[in-house]
């Protein structure tokens, strides 16, 4: 299937989301590789929807933005009885506690105080559970040298180590937070953090994004591999257009500060780069300039759904930039299974040391590959529901 050929109905998408949805939620770790101990003992197997982390944040996130393109909808309905299922089995496993905090656990904070925003859930539960984690992001996470999360994990702290990924599993939630409860110095500190991770993890030549940074004593610091990895950069390209979506409007937000300014032509730059390196086939190496590594799907779809929320905000050229993100579609689907299982997924990545650790990451099912994929065919259909909605106008 071709670009020119991608013809995807909000019926077929529908119907999409809603088999992988099922796919997600009764994902199995067979053979135990998925399972993560806490260094205080605790196991988790991240594979499993049963679990709390970024996997099925990201999936839980989607799921929000989902429902929010029509929210009296059936669909709307079965997406947010999955997020409530998911919290009420959270609330009951950990006798109202919720998870251990860290980068990573955040992540499925932006979707239960989404529907907080919007008025479709009231549950003081819930409430009090946003301005906890949110507090914990403000005065209790680790910060790296200048004041940036560090990107602390189930299993490690990462001392002094920035990520990619943290800009959407936990600032990505602290700004839909600080609308929720009308913080603003929570908005003021998602600015400091989407600056301090542009300046050390973009790469000024490229325009792409490296995986980490490193402070380091001697105050010289480095990006480990220097790997250009494609799920890692997917994070920002889907998450600066949702970040503007979420804070455009928002009084210490106007469209003239500095720091909007800078995502802006940060995404811009990113996505221009993506477009020289897509593969002719419509997917992206796992190495994005390394055209020996693998092609894989999940950053593709964050790639996909970046770049469709660009398109529909206005922040892209929709003759330019609309091919890209229909061509890695229509590459996607095939890699969407009968049980609506997405494949040729990369393993959850720790920072590598070498280029080589990255190509020889396993590919597997995995929870983030059923949401970005997700993420990808549900920006498609926004985009074709603000289209519709600008012809009858």
């Amino acid at each position: 299937m071709s670009a020119t050929q991608l013809q995807l109905s909000t019926e077929r998408v529908n119907e999409l989301v809603r088999l992988l949805t099922d796919s997600l939620v009764h994902l199995k770790d067979l053979d135990g590789t998925a399972i993560v101990t806490t260094p205080e003992g605790k196991v988790i197997n991240q594979k499993e929807w049963t679990a709390w982390d970024w996997n099925q944040g990201v999936a839980l996130a989607v799921l929000y933005n989902h429902s929010a393109a029509r929210p009296s909808s059936s669909e709307a309905a079965y997406s947010l009885k999955t997020v409530l299922d998911w919290y009420e089995l959270q609330w009951k496993q950990t006798d109202g506690k919720g998870a251990p905090k860290n980068i990573n656990t955040m992540a499925p904070l932006y979707s239960i105080s989404s529907y907080l925003l919007d008025g479709r859930v009231k549950d003081e539960r819930w409430s009090a559970w946003a301005e906890e984690w949110a507090e914990w992001a403000m005065n209790g996470l680790a910060r790296t040298k200048e004041g940036g999360f560090q990107h602390i994990t189930y299993r490690v702290p990462n001392k002094d180590q920035l990520w990619d990924d943290t800009l959407f599993m936990t600032v990505v939630p602290l700004a839909r937070i600080g609308v929720l409860l009308n913080r603003p110095e929570y908005i003021e500190e998602v600015k400091y953090q989407c600056l301090i991770h542009i300046h050390y993890l973009q790469d000024t030549v490229s325009g792409l994004w490296f995986h980490g940074w490193q402070f380091t004593e001697d105050g010289r610091g480095h990006n480990f591999a220097r790997a250009l990895w494609a799920r890692g950069n997917s994070w920002i390209t889907y998450a600066i257009p949702l970040l503007l979506e979420i804070l455009d409007g928002h009084p210490n937000w106007k469209e003239n500060d500095p720091t909007r300014r800078t995502l802006v032509s940060t995404y811009r730059r990113q996505v221009d780069a993506l477009l020289e390196c897509q593969d002719v086939g419509g997917l992206w190496h796992t190495i994005l300039d390394d055209p020996t590594s693998y092609l894989e799907v999940s950053g593709t779809a964050g790639f996909a759904a970046g770049i469709l929320m660009g398109v529909r905000t206005g922040l892209l050229d929709r003759a330019h930039y609309l091919p890209s993100a229909q061509k890695a579609l229509a590459a996607i689907l095939p890699n969407i299974q009968a049980d609506g299982t997405v494949v040729n997924v990369s393993y959850g990545t720790p920072i590598g040391e070498t280029i080589q650790f990255y190509k020889d990451i396993r590919l597997v099912p995995m929870p983030y590959g059923q949401g970005l994929t997700m993420a990808a065919l549900v920006e498609w259909t926004r985009l074709q529901a603000a289209d519709a909605a600008a012809a009858q106008k």
